[in-house]
């Protein structure tokens, strides 16, 4: 158990409808819900939450982890925060939306000034 809800974990995947690194198609493999700032030793339960979440396949999530290089990349593209990150303020990069977003817990992909972002403008 990671921590997020089941409809915690509806609502992340029905935003990012696919691995959001890789897209729908481009890992193989389960994929899994994971935190952009981490719940740490003790699962900090405040992190639990809609906007620090990312649906990714479980290979690339194992890796970041491990990866010293992949974990800077993940950093600068937001996809992993370090402690001192607010989610709320630290945009994330969507390849598939070839720009970087902020993310909210009901769901949506934000602008930079917090406007939600359509079905029409993400595809």
């Amino acid at each position: 158990m990671n921590g997020f809800s089941k409809a915690q974990k509806i609502a992340i995947s029905a935003r990012d409808l696919g691995c959001v690194i890789h897209g729908a198609t481009g890992c193989s493999g389960d994929l899994v819900h994971h935190h952009r700032k981490g719940r740490g030793h003790g699962g900090v339960k405040s992190r639990n939450r809609v906007a620090n979440g990312l649906l990714v396949c479980a290979a690339w999530n194992g890796d970041v982890e491990s990866d010293p290089v992949l974990a800077g990349e993940a950093r600068a593209k937001g996809w992993k925060l370090r402690t001192d990150h607010e989610i709320d303020t630290m945009p994330v990069y969507i390849p598939k939306l070839g720009r970087s977003v902020l993310l909210d817990d009901a769901g949506n992909y934000l602008d930079l000034q917090r406007n939600i972002i359509t079905i029409q403008e993400a595809a």
